[in-house]
Order: structure tokens, then sequence, then C-alpha cells
């Protein structure tokens, strides 16, 4: 993106366009020109670099904007640093230190100051009088130059720059893709873009409705009432995961605010720029390889650390996919899963009231799809007046981190409500007993439900010639065999090995002496002096 002051436009009936540089021999050879400045420019002052631009903008002095434009993305690559061995801010304050104490008025004063000084720091006075003002803008020296590929790639930058400045000054922009979607998504997210998107049933650039793609609207930056500029900054990183695609197209209403206020179109797709546009590389883009478990956002990745370590029993997992019910399209954070059941949550960026409104009824509207969607917003990104919505258990608020107790409060309530269903619709009757030993888990494995409801709808189950042993139905046959091995048995550290001896687990060890009439007595903390007693 490059400064306000360097966009370059055209407008004429209700459409405003950027003016794009061509290819032609002509820009080439500019842009040629500047690159070589640059590269020339290395080991030298940046005042020495400055001059010699200066000459280029007299020789095209109608278009002087484009040289500056060129230039402030070639200054992008450059590393500026201070020829000087010391700190010129701690020199200059040492300087004005002793010159306070010295009052020094005249020219010998002066010197005097400045010798003191410089023997004072180890340094004669000449080096130290270079120092001194050696961090200001002309004075840096160009340590290293990262030149671009090719003239034409400078030139094909310079103009994706400048459809990034105007969509700065953008009240809504809409655009569609063939491709490249994941990427887009992740984009559109991890810039807390405010947005919207729609199933697409035409292709950009197509006549053809046989591929699906989506139709995205995002909320400008002068449609904000404040974070206009960190928003505007977001919105123009989007564009070039936007033109990474084959074809894509873009529109959007600008704002000018120098000709009263007025509002105008911008329209731009793949066959009117596709071949002057600055095409992104993997590196610029993203790969989808080697990233797709990487977070968002530092939040994300403390909340996704932070519910984890609560084991709820939920699954965690990333949500890189758009989630789509109808024409309408969700792109969560993360999905939460139990039971077969998926609870979505979506980590909010910039945000209006109205732009929850709209989500809120947008899941309202899918709600029969079986979609269920918290949404989780930062108090600090309201880009209008904080205006809570009321009544919305869908929504929470919170400021730095995204807390795990709603969210887990929420899954909690989920979690009941399947559990209870699923016992409610389980006809105990149907259960038959086969074997010494039945367990709740292979009764549940068997009717497809989690043991939890089967624990609740065999709560009063009996069946005949079985007993009740935690979870687990045993033969009364194999519990009187335990209870003849147990005559005569007084720790329970023997009982204990007895039970386990019978083929019953360890951990049921207890349940089964309880069930044959037993309980321990515990004399301290010591296991081996614990015994056992018959109950009357």
């Amino acid at each position: 993106m490059l400064p306000s002051n360097l966009l370059r436009v055209k407008i004429s009936r209700g459409q405003i366009r950027p003016l794009y540089v061509t290819l032609d021999p002509d820009s080439l050879a500019l842009a040629e020109r500047i690159i070589g400045l640059y590269r020339d420019s290395v080991g030298k002052r940046k005042g020495e670099l400055l001059d010699r631009l200066k000459g280029v903008e007299e020789t095209r002095s109608t278009d002087y904007k484009l040289v500056r434009g060129l230039s402030a993305l070639l200054e992008r690559e450059c590393t500026f640093e201070a020829e000087s061995a010391l700190d010129p801010t701690q020199a200059r304050m040492a300087v004005f230190e002793e010159a306070s104490r010295a009052r020094a008025t005249t020219d010998e004063e002066t010197d005097a100051v400045l010798l003191k000084v410089a023997s004072k720091l180890g340094i004669d006075q000449g080096a130290l009088e270079s120092t001194l003002y050696s961090d200001i803008e002309e004075e840096l020296v160009v340590r290293e130059f990262r030149a671009p590929r090719s003239p034409e790639h400078l030139l094909k930058s310079y103009n994706l720059s400048l459809t990034q400045t105007l969509l700065f000054k953008s009240l809504r922009v809409e655009f569609t893709a063939s491709a490249n979607w994941k990427n887009v998504f992740r984009d559109v997210k991890r810039f807390g873009l405010i947005y919207s998107v729609e199933k697409n049933d035409e292709r950009p650039g197509s006549s053809s409705s046989s591929s699906s793609s989506f139709l995205v609207s995002l909320d400008g930056p002068l449609s904000l009432f404040k974070l206009t500029e960190r928003y505007g900054t977001s919105v123009a990183k989007l564009l070039p995961q936007i033109t990474a695609a084959d074809s894509w197209r873009i529109k959007a209403e600008i704002l000018v605010r120098s000709r009263g206020n007025r509002v105008y179109s911008f329209e731009a797709d793949n066959n009117e720029l596709g071949d002057t546009l600055h095409e992104p590389s993997l590196a610029e883009t993203g790969a989808i390889e080697g990233r797709a478990s990487a977070f968002d956002s530092a939040v994300e990745e403390r909340f996704a650390r932070s519910f984890n370590s609560h084991n709820t029993g939920w699954t965690l997992r990333r949500e890189p996919e758009p989630l789509i019910a109808g024409r309408q399209v969700f792109i969560p954070d993360f999905s939460l899963e139990k039971y077969g059941k998926k609870v979505y949550l979506e980590v909010v960026g910039f945000w209006t009231p109205g732009y929850l409104e709209r989500k809120v009824e947008k899941l309202n509207i899918v709600s029969n799809s079986g979609i269920d969607m918290i949404i989780a917003v930062d108090e600090s990104l309201a880009c209008a007046k904080l205006e809570r919505l009321k009544d919305r258990a869908l929504v929470f608020y919170y400021k730095k981190d995204v807390p795990v107790k709603p969210v887990a409060e929420h899954l909690k309530e989920v979690e009941t409500s399947i559990l209870r269903k699923q016992a409610a619709a389980f006809r105990p009757e149907s259960v038959v007993l086969k074997g010494d030993v039945v367990s709740l888990e292979s009764i549940a494995k068997s009717a497809g439900i989690p043991v939890e409801s089967a624990r609740a709808a065999l709560q009063s189950f009996e069946s005949e010639g079985y007993a009740r042993v935690g979870d687990s139905f045993v033969l009364k046959t194999r519990l009187a065999d335990v209870e003849r091995k147990l005559e005569g048995v007084e720790k329970l550290t023997d009982a204990l090995k007895v039970i386990q001896d019978s083929g019953f687990r360890e951990e049921d060890g207890e349940r089964v002496l309880n069930s044959v009439g037993y309980s321990s007595v515990w004399e301290g903390m010591d296991v081996a002096k614990a015994r056992i007693s018959k109950r009357s």
C-alpha cells in the first residue's frame, strides 16, 4: 500500500479508477532506472539517493507521483543505519548536559564543550560532531537493498499497491474468486475483518454455473466509527490473496472527501488487470501446506491451550474450512466434538453491533440445519460505540483472552441434552445378558450410545440371576463363589487378591467385596493393616 498522497486516480461518470502504469518500454525503462539508483546507493548516504531521485522527478514532472510511488516501494526493501560507532541519541544527551552545566553561548565555549565530551567518550571532536546528527533521515546510510525480481515485477507491485490504497478509502468491498479460498478465508479471519459470505454458483469470469464459489462482502474502513486506519490496513492486506486466483472480480464503494464526500464505484477483474497486477508468490500468499494447523492469532492459541487443559472430554480442532448451510456461509475458528456432535466457536475480530446482529440472525435462520455456534467478541475491537447485544446466549464478550468458562458451560448443556435424549430413546427390555460379567460399556457399544446414557437408562434395570456391581452385571453364582473363597480371610489386601484371581478387575475389588456382604475396616492410613468384616 502507498501513502494516500501518492494515489493517482481518474474519476468519470460515477466511476473511480486508479491510474495504473502500463508495462510499455518507457515505463519499464523508468523502473529499471530507479532500481539502479537504489542498487548504486548501497554504502552511501540516503540524502545522496534522494537528490538523485529528485533529478528523475524533474524529467517526469507530469507524473512525479509515479516516481515517488515506485521509490516508496523500493525504500521498504532497504536497510538504513546511522554511520556512527556511538548512539547518536546518547551523544546528543551528553553534549546538551555538558553545555547546560557550562552555559556555553559562544563558538569558542561550544568547541570547548565538544572537546570535553569527546574526551570523555574516547573519540576525537570531529567524530563526535559527525555522530550528533547521523540518525537524521538524510544522513542515514543504505546498508542493504533487496532488489525486485525485475522492473516488470516492480510495476505490477505498484499497480497492486494503488488498488490497496484505493480500498483503504472504501465503504464496502465485495469480491469473488475462482480458487485459493482456504487462504482467503484464513486471512479474513486472521485480519479480523467484518465480513459476510454467501455461496455463489457463478464463477467469476465464466458464464457457467456448474462450479461453486463464494461471494464475500466486507465492511470498508470508512464505514466504521473508529479503528479505521488499523482496519483499512487489514483490508488492503487481503487483496494479494484475492488476485492470486486465476479469475477474480472486485467491486467497491469509494468515498472521496475532496469531492464533497461523494461515493464512487470501483470495479476490477482479472480479465482487465490480470496482466498488470503483481501475482503473489506462495511465500506472499501463505502456502496452505505446512500451516494448516497454525493458529491465526495468539488469542486463539492461548484459548486452545487453556481449553485442552480443562479435560472436558470434548475434542477441539481448528476449522479452516467454511461451514455452508444453504446459501449461508460461516467461517468458524474451532469445532468442538463429542458423541458425534459438533459445536463451533468463532472468535470475532473487528465488529459493530449491527454486524453481530446480522451474524446472529443468520445463525437463527440455519439453526434447523443443526449448526450450533458460539461467538466470542473482543470488546477492544469495537469499531463503533460499544453496545452489547442483550439476551443473546450465543454471544459472549471478553477482554484480552477468550475465557473457557462460558464455552465449557454451553458444552455441558449440550452434552446433558444429548445424554438425556439417548437415555430416553434406549429400551432396557432389549438388553439380554450373556456371560459371567457384562459391562455397561459393552451394552452401550452394542447400542451405539455413550456409557453415560446407558448408565442412566439402566439405573433400575434387573435381570434374573445377575447382580449389579458398579458398571457391570455379574452372575450371582460367580459372586457366591467369591463369597466362599473369602471365608476365613481377614486382611483387605488378601481379600482383594482373591477377587482379582477370580477374574474381576482391580478397580472393581471394593464393589465386589460390598456385593458379597463384606466391608473394609481401616485402622489408620496403612492398607496393610486394613481388614474386612462380614456384615450381619
